[in-house]
């Protein structure tokens, strides 16, 4: 009976824990108005921030998606009350108001974007086929890899509008600002390289921002006055939003980049891509990591990063001190 006694109180610890586990987090105290920054999700979304807690993916090291035991993890700033969120997660992390939005890839490379509540119920499946996953204020914007067109549509999924598709059969890549749309089309109609433009947020509008043609444009960041893009060898311009004017920032090479009020952080294509930071003026290039690189996403005043190989998460003061080990994959 004694024996029979403790099994049943172990069983329901057990159950306890598992319930507060799925607790998770409620809705929040100041909401976000964006999901996340056009940066982050860009470069994979894989930390994200509401309040004072840290979104952010658990990997495990399986290189097949749809056999992945991946999670998504959320805890407070200062590292307590960390819980799991949902499972088979990818990336693209949004969080706005009470609700986690986030990439799932089942069977191939065809995304399927999905919401679930911060305290782990109510998952819904909103749309398959959704990249570059933008929430902006009250409405969520992607582009339909399968539909071959820029989408909006309300936070619970409804309403799906098709803003813009471009006749050729390619993926383009935008960033929602203010009133503004901002998109590269890498193949216009006559089939000539691909210029960036802006339209209005109901797909109306459309003018053509730059004339450089360029089979390599893609937005790769943003601040209030510019895009930034990294062209076929790897070096950096960045385009007027209101003029157009383009101009090349240094003969640096870059990969990945995310712009903040006064720097760019970036992985330097010409040095092993070790993470470094600049001004936004080319000036005062500084190595913040001296290891080959892969992903990297900026919240605050902390980078977050992945080693190449490397499916633990990293952290690292902007100014590169207080570099530690943030999340331990599977």
């Amino acid at each position: 009976m004694k024996k029979y006694l403790v099994v049943l109180l172990l069983m329901f610890l057990l159950i306890g824990c598992e319930d507060e586990q799925k607790k998770g987090f409620g809705k929040p105290e100041v909401p976000n108005l964006n999901g996340n920054s056009y940066g982050n999700i860009i470069n994979g979304g894989f930390v994200a921030k509401q309040d004072n807690i840290l979104f952010y993916m658990k990997y495990n090291n399986s290189n097949i998606p749809f056999i992945s035991s991946n999670a998504i993890m959320a805890k407070k700033e200062d590292g307590t009350k960390e819980v799991k969120i949902t499972s088979k997660g990818f990336g693209g992390i949004n969080v706005k108001n009470e609700w986690l939005y986030y990439t799932v890839l089942p069977f191939s490379d065809v995304p399927m974007l999905y919401r679930v509540k911060l305290d782990g119920t109510e998952k819904e499946k909103l749309v398959k086929g959704a990249d570059y996953v933008q929430v902006n204020h009250d409405k969520v914007y992607y582009y339909n890899k399968i539909k071959n067109g820029l989408y909006k549509m309300n936070l619970d999924g409804t309403d799906k509008v098709q803003l813009y598709s471009p006749k050729a059969e390619v993926t383009m890549n935008f960033f929602v600002d203010g009133e503004q749309i901002y998109f590269y089309k890498p193949i216009d109609e006559n089939g000539d390289g691909g210029k960036l433009y802006s339209m209005s947020l109901n797909g109306k509008n459309i003018k053509k921002l730059n004339d450089t043609e360029s089979y390599f444009q893609i937005i790769k960041g943003v601040d209030e006055e510019y895009l930034y893009y990294i062209d076929e060898d790897e070096y950096l311009y960045k385009v007027d939003k209101q003029s157009g004017k383009e101009m090349k920032i240094t003969d640096q090479k870059f990969s990945s980049i995310i712009v903040d009020k006064n720097w760019i952080y970036f992985l330097n294509a010409g040095d092993h891509y070790h993470l470094y930071k600049m001004k936004k003026n080319g000036e005062q290039s500084q190595l913040l990591i001296e290891k080959e690189v892969s992903d990297i996403n900026v919240l605050d005043n902390w980078i977050y990063y992945k080693i190449e190989g490397n499916e633990d998460i990293f952290q690292v003061k902007t100014d590169g001190t207080e570099n530690t080990l943030f999340s331990k994959h599977k």
